[in-house]
């Protein structure tokens, strides 16, 4: 028997589709929303919402923002390096530390034929097209140290065959399996600087 009224359940579902969110922590969340105040209840809502309504991707590098183009891609328009990465989200800790000048360009996932995830799910023939197009000298594939990293940088590599461009991933000093986001600055400047070529 259910003892949990069916809004309840409700909001603990959509709490528990949220990635890395298990049931019990849905459930805590869940309730935690329904003890604060009306006002702050409604102040997130409104938050969601307006995150929703304006947050969409930059039709440059697909990060999200919520103007024509991310500040980021208005800045350095003219970058001659071009970092890949997997979700909007990596591109923080290089942001943080600092240590890459260049401009970004978020993947949208990698290759996972398992998960239903192939090459035509990714923005692959936009970030090809736009390393032919403009002057990038090199191409820093952050993808993380996963199988299906490595096997779409390997894709991304073999496109390219034939173009001038250099082709660089991040050294193995980040974690098997883990994200790029949660990668403290000190990794990541390691990992940066000991980058090797494909």
């Amino acid at each position: 028997m259910n003892v949990e009224p069916q809004s309840l359940e409700a909001l603990i579902g959509e709490f528990a589709n949220l990635p890395g969110i298990g049931r019990k922590t849905a459930r805590r969340l869940a309730y935690h929303i329904l003890t604060r105040p009306k006002e702050e209840v409604a102040q997130f809502a409104s938050a969601l919402e307006n995150a929703s309504e304006k947050v969409h991707a930059c039709p440059r590098c697909f990060s999200f923002t919520d103007q024509d183009i991310c500040p980021i891609c208005a800045d350095r328009i003219d970058a001659h390096a071009l970092c890949v990465v997997e979700k909007s989200s990596d591109i923080l800790p290089f942001e943080r530390s600092g240590i890459f000048k260049g401009a970004y360009f978020v993947l949208g996932g990698v290759i996972s034929p398992l998960d239903g995830i192939g090459p035509e799910q990714l923005h692959l023939p936009l970030l090809i097209k736009r390393v032919k197009e403009e002057n990038i000298e090199e191409l820093v594939l952050a993808l993380g140290s996963s199988p299906e990293a490595d096997s779409t940088a390997l894709m991304i590599d073999r496109m390219l065959d034939g173009v001038n461009v250099k082709r660089t991933r991040l050294a193995r000093g980040i974690p098997m399996g883990s994200d790029l986001e949660f990668v403290d600055e000190i990794t990541m400047l390691r990992a940066f600087e000991g980058r090797v070529s494909l």
